[in-house]
């Protein structure tokens, strides 16, 4: 199922193009961003179900994706690490899921990653079932910091944490940078 297209532009400018319902698949671009280049291939990943979101951080590709049904209250992203963007890809066997339901907070999933410009700052937005009264039809757009352990692992997110402190202005910009 050819659903929830999600690019990757590499540092040496090669595109990739990641999508997948079940079975994950990626394409190399041509420099049209829309015609492939060459056969596509599949990556395998531990209970892979939809929205691929694929980054690079310090030389890994970090691969992130839905678990479960978006109707679920157990809608979660999972995660793994690779040396390429083809893979393979290896999930921690501790600490896989990086986002799930907590408390009021269900259905977390089908996400995107942003880096601050400039820094190793990162955040997760993602959609959770509203609150009160949500479902898997009735979704809110919410904001997680992300952190990562020293060996480049994904800590787990707490969608009860506020993305900033009360009284924030939200992710300060110095210079039209990133804050030190």
């Amino acid at each position: 199922y050819t659903i929830d297209p999600y690019p990757l532009i590499d540092d040496d400018g090669q595109a990739y193009l990641y999508f997948g319902n079940g079975t994950l698949t990626v394409s190399k671009l041509k420099p049209d961003m829309i015609t492939l280049d060459g056969d596509s291939a599949t990556i395998k990943l531990r209970e892979f179900r939809e929205g691929i979101v694929v980054f690079k951080r310090l030389g890994k590709y970090y691969f992130m994706w839905s678990i479960d049904d978006a109707r679920s209250d157990n809608y979660r992203i999972g995660y793994g690490i690779a040396d390429s963007p083809y893979g393979p890809v290896t999930s921690p066997t501790n600490n896989f899921i990086v986002l799930q339901k907590h408390g009021l907070v269900k259905g977390t999933g089908h996400h995107s990653v942003v880096n601050v410009p400039g820094t190793d700052r990162w955040y997760v937005a993602y959609h959770r079932h509203a609150i009160p009264g949500g479902s898997g039809f009735k979704r809110e757009t919410c904001l997680v910091p992300m952190k990562f352990n020293p060996d480049g692992t994904i800590q787990p997110m707490d969608p009860m944490e506020p993305a900033f402190p009360p009284g924030s202005d939200g992710e300060p910009i110095i210079n039209g940078k990133g804050r030190p």
